[in-house]
């Protein structure tokens, strides 16, 4: 299984000059991790975490002053889609990160989606399961 089967396609990506506050705010809203930083052209130039603002805390830094350029991890690894999911395996055990962007190498490194430890569980998990037709809801039913 190659990233682009797994990969998330609805992602938000921050562009350096966005405050720590509205980051942070995406980051809680969405339930994730964080969130790749990219420039003008949609190429990735940096992550930037929730780890990455509780070390900013814990340094006493004023949150409320720093741009996402400020306290990003740059130069993020990155892969593209054609990258093997025990490779993307290997990379997020052996660096301790919990996604990976990734980037299509023909449209100049933009990025086109991310893959997480949880997209790749969701997809392990569901591999032997299919939904057919339409779901069920309480008021259909009902109103059947």
């Amino acid at each position: 299984m190659k990233a682009y089967d797994i990969m998330s396609t609805d992602i938000e990506a921050a562009k350096e000059n966005a405050t720590i506050l509205e980051v942070g705010t995406r980051l809680i809203l969405r339930s994730i991790n964080g969130i790749p930083i990219i420039d003008d052209d949609g190429k990735v130039i940096g992550i930037l975490t929730i780890i990455d603002i509780l070390r900013a805390i814990r340094d006493n830094k004023n949150i409320d002053g720093l741009k996402a350029g400020d306290i990003m991890t740059r130069n993020p690894i990155v892969i593209n889609q054609k990258t093997d999911m025990m490779d993307m395996i290997d990379i997020m055990d052996k660096k301790g990160i919990e996604m990976i962007p990734v980037v299509d190498e023909e449209s100049d490194n933009r990025i086109i989606g991310v893959v997480s430890r949880k997209d790749i569980i969701e997809e392990k998990f569901n591999e032997r399961f299919v939904t057919i037709g339409m779901k069920r809801t309480i008021t259909k039913t009902l109103g059947q």
